[in-house]
């Protein structure tokens, strides 16, 4: 049953061969700074209402693993509190309570 009020909306980063991560696997450009070319910066005022509006995140595998790796660097844990949900088939380290991991058939 569909719900009216229900909504979703993905916020997702492709290459324009329709992948995420580099040919080598790596994803190392989702470590960036809120600093651009021409001095442009992310306002945070809007990072943060932005991200008030996320209900959970849904990410693969690599993306889950390179995200563990930001906490070390200094960059913290990007998804909060929020539900997370990695779709793998691989045995990953559950890092907090709010991570769940999903293989096979998701219906």
């Amino acid at each position: 049953m569909m719900n009216p009020s229900s909504r979703v909306t993905i916020h997702m980063a492709a290459s324009l061969d329709g992948f995420i991560a580099r040919r080598d696997g790596n994803v190392d450009w989702m470590e960036t700074s809120d600093e651009f070319a021409h001095g442009d910066i992310m306002d945070p005022e809007f990072v943060e209402v932005f991200l008030k509006t996320i209900d959970c995140y849904v990410m693969g595998s690599r993306t889950y693993q390179t995200a563990l790796g930001f906490e070390p660097k200094g960059l913290g844990w990007s998804y909060g509190d929020k539900p997370t949900f990695v779709l793998t088939t691989r045995d990953l380290p559950q890092i907090r309570e709010s991570v769940e991991f999903y293989s096979g058939d998701l219906a």
